[in-house]
C-alpha cells in the first residue's frame, strides 16, 4: 500500500524498526498465549478475571491481584468481600464493582463449565457471545481475553491504540467507542494498520504497548 497517502510514514518506519528488534519478545509472548489450555476452565477464568480488572488500572497490578486470588483459592471460592480486599490491596481501581463482577461471572460461567462452551473457532462470534454474558466485559475486554488465550485477528482498542492509529494515519482523529458499530469500524482500521506495518494484528497491539511503556506485557 502506498504510504504517501498517510501522514505517519516516520512513525510507521519506527514501528518497523522496533518490531525488528522486539520481534523475539513479542512472538514469544504470542506463543505463550497460543499455548493456553482452553480445556482448563480454571485457567480460562484467571485470564477472564485479569481482563475484568485492567480497565483504568495497571495491567501489572491486575495481574498480581489475580495471581494472589488464584494462589489463595479466593478466585474460585472467595466471597466478594475477600476478593475486594485483594483488589484494593493491589491498587486495582473500582475494586468493589470489579469484585462483584468476578463473583457474578463465577456463578454464571463456572457451573457446568459454560465458559469453555462459549468458545468457538470463530473469534468474532465468540466475542459477541462474551460481551452479552460476561459481567464487566465490553468489546475491548472480550478481545483482550480472546487474544490472551490464543485467538487471532482481534483488536484490543483503547486510548493508546487509537492514538497509534492516528499517528499511523488510518484514523484522522481520536474517536470514542460508544457502540459496537464504532468499535468494529476502528478494528477495521487497526487491521489495515497492521497490514501497513507488516505485522499480525495481535503483534501490533503489543508493539504499540511497547511504544507507550517501553515493555511488552499482556
Amino acid at each position: 500500500m502506498d504510504l504517501t497517502q498517510f501522514d505517519g510514514r516516520g512513525f510507521i518506519e519506527k514501528l518497523r524498526r522496533d518490531y525488528s528488534i522486539m520481534r523475539p519478545v513479542i512472538e514469544g509472548r504470542l506463543e505463550e498465549f497460543r499455548r493456553v489450555d482452553r480445556s482448563d476452565a480454571g485457567r480460562l477464568f484467571e485470564e477472564l478475571a485479569f481482563c475484568i480488572l485492567t480497565p483504568q488500572s495497571s495491567a501489572k497490578r491486575a495481574d498480581a491481584a489475580v495471581k494472589e486470588l488464584s494462589r489463595s483459592g479466593l478466585l474460585l471460592n472467595g466471597k466478594a468481600s475477600d476478593v475486594y480486599s485483594v483488589l484494593r490491596q493491589w491498587g486495582v481501581r473500582f475494586p468493589a464493582a470489579k469484585a462483584r463482577y468476578i463473583i457474578l461471572d463465577r456463578r454464571v460461567l463456572m457451573g457446568g463449565e459454560r465458559l469453555k462452551q462459549l468458545l468457538s473457532q470463530d473469534g468474532r462470534e465468540t466475542r459477541d457471545k462474551l460481551v452479552k454474558v460476561v459481567w464487566g466485559f465490553g468489546y475491548k475486554e472480550a478481545s483482550h481475553f480472546l487474544r490472551n488465550i490464543g485467538y487471532k485477528g482481534l483488536a484490543i482498542i483503547d486510548r493508546h491504540v487509537i492514538r497509534g492509529l492516528v499517528r499511523i494515519g488510518v484514523l484522522r482523529r481520536e474517536v470514542n467507542l460508544s457502540s459496537r458499530r464504532r468499535y468494529l469500524m476502528v478494528e477495521e482500521r487497526f487491521i489495515e494498520a497492521a497490514e501497513i506495518v507488516g505485522v499480525q494484528p495481535e503483534a501490533l497491539d503489543l508493539l504499540l504497548w511497547f511504544e507507550g511503556t517501553g515493555e511488552v506485557f499482556k
